[in-house]
């Protein structure tokens, strides 16, 4: 029983650090694009006088 448990948390581990690292590149994406959006709508008022 030991052993099977064994080879369950082997094969559990990498897919649960697979799933945290792709969770987190796509909340890195996410805030990456909020961050670009609160920018642009910051500047988006300076577009026409040539501010910006």
């Amino acid at each position: 029983m030991n052993e099977k448990n064994n080879q369950f948390v082997k094969t559990l581990l990498p897919i649960i650090g697979a799933v945290l690292v792709v969770a987190g590149a796509i909340a890195y994406i996410c805030l990456k694009l909020a961050d670009e959006l609160k920018y642009k709508e910051k500047w988006k008022d300076y577009d026409e006088c040539g501010w910006h």
